[in-house]
């Protein structure tokens, strides 16, 4: 039997000891220490000396990856106690000095090697494997945010197209509609002149009636046409007519000058232009949809032109006015407001609506996030105005409260800051 335990004891010596990579440990029945091999002394810090009747969980300071600390009874080897096993069972453990290493833990009850030994367990350092994992993790969340980043900017890049589309589209229709409302102006301002000549004739003809008093059959004749014709108010309303006409086509001239203005498309690229005047265009166009909800309430500060591409911030514009007049459900106030400090230009528009509910203010310049019902909106209006301020190197802000209104802040810079950054490669300088 002594024979037999010496050569057990050997067999440990040389293959435990000194071939296996991972770390060995001998536990008695009371889960102290009783052998250790050259690998779990390495992994662990201390040398079989130290570690050798020691209990393991006291020794290794049994504790959870934050420091609270397990009870012995849900330290992973109680399961020893009870006659079962561990198999692959991750956990940390501290080393002797205080670092921790992350483990995984393989145990099982032995038949008796001699009399002390009662258990062993199996160390294998995943450290490495474990960091590998977090960093594969990390690039997974980084490859993750820099997909939903390129969705974004592809989503917004569409919109953008889509925006360049409808101003080309609103450039066309002006510019065709411009040939005729121009020709037919002129006519207009021509016909009133020669209607005005007409009417100073007929008017010099009813002065000379009464020198037709003897030719009475010809009196009466120019006296019933009178009658027909009603020529008091026929020479007035012809004037009334005439001048309607010309204050209408004047309408639909300005029109037209407001959506070749809104769309810009003569001037897609950087150049310095007046923001209040694309405010007042854009104002002009969407008229119709705000008439009926608000009242208007300008406070201009008067700014300097800045360096923009202008028909794009006239579609932001045009967003912000929009959304405040849907944001009033019956009637309110839209302000609209302009100011410079320092290097910077700002914008806002203000409502006096709804208001937006905090819990969807984070998320209201995400694509197609919109709290309308189905098919009121797409959800990318104000996602498409947070990309072209991002674009311009600005900063949109909001401001809002439940029930009491909302006001969005569009600051830009004065000058282009020189980047490519997000730009359509249409945009972008040579």
């Amino acid at each position: 039997m002594n024979e037999q335990c010496s050569n057990l004891q050997q067999e440990w010596a040389d293959i435990v000891q000194h071939t296996m990579s991972e770390g060995v440990l001998g536990l008695d029945q009371a889960q102290r220490i009783t052998r250790a091999n050259r690998a779990a002394q390495y992994m662990l810090g201390w040398t079989e000396e130290e570690l050798v009747g020691n209990k393991l969980h006291d020794l290794l300071q049994f504790k959870r990856r934050d420091g609270r600390p397990y009870l012995e009874s849900e330290s992973p080897l109680a399961w020893l106690n009870n006659g079962g096993a561990l198999y692959f069972i991750e956990d940390v453990f501290w080393r002797k000095d205080g670092s921790l290493i992350d483990v995984e833990v393989s145990a099982t009850l032995l038949p008796e090697l001699d009399h002390d030994t009662h258990a062993l367990v199996v160390l294998r350092d995943i450290s490495e494997r474990k960091e590998s994992q977090t960093e594969l993790l990390k690039a997974f969340q980084d490859l993750d945010a820099l997909n939903q980043g390129l969705e974004k900017a592809r989503n917004q890049l569409v919109q953008s197209e889509k925006m360049a589309s409808v101003g080309q589209l609103a450039a066309g229709v002006a510019h065709e509609i411009n040939n005729p409302i121009g020709f037919v102006y002129s006519n207009l301002g021509s016909l009133k002149g020669q209607v005005d000549n007409l009417l100073r004739v007929l008017d010099a003809y009813q002065k000379a009636e009464h020198a037709l008093s003897g030719h009475a059959e010809l009196l009466a004749g120019i006296v019933q046409a009178k009658l027909i014709a009603d020529l008091d108010f026929l020479q007035e309303d012809i004037a009334n007519l005439i001048d309607e006409s010309i204050d209408g086509v004047h309408r639909v001239k300005k029109i037209v000058e407001n959506l070749k203005d809104f769309s810009r498309v003569d001037s897609a690229e950087w150049q310095f232009a007046n923001l209040e005047q694309g405010l007042e265009s854009t104002l002009n166009i969407a008229w119709n949809e705000i008439k009926y909800k608000a009242e208007v309430i300008k406070d201009y500060a008067g700014l300097p032109d800045i360096e923009c591409i202008a028909g794009q911030l006239n579609q932001v514009f045009m967003n912000l006015i929009v959304n405040a007049a849907q944001a009033i459900e019956d009637r309110g106030i839209i302000y609209l407001r302009t100011g410079v400090e320092g290097e910077n230009v700002w914008i806002e528009v203000e409502d006096t609506g709804k208001g937006i509910d905090p819990e969807h203010k984070d998320k209201i310049f995400e694509p197609f996030f919109t709290t309308k019902p189905i098919g009121k909106g797409t959800g990318l209006g104000l996602a498409l105005a947070y990309g072209i301020v991002q674009r311009h190197q600005g900063q949109l802000d909001v401001r809002s409260e439940l029930g009491k209104g909302t006001l969005f802040r569009v600051t830009l810079p004065r000058k282009r800051v020189t980047t490519n950054i997000l730009l359509p490669l249409e945009q972008q300088d040579n």
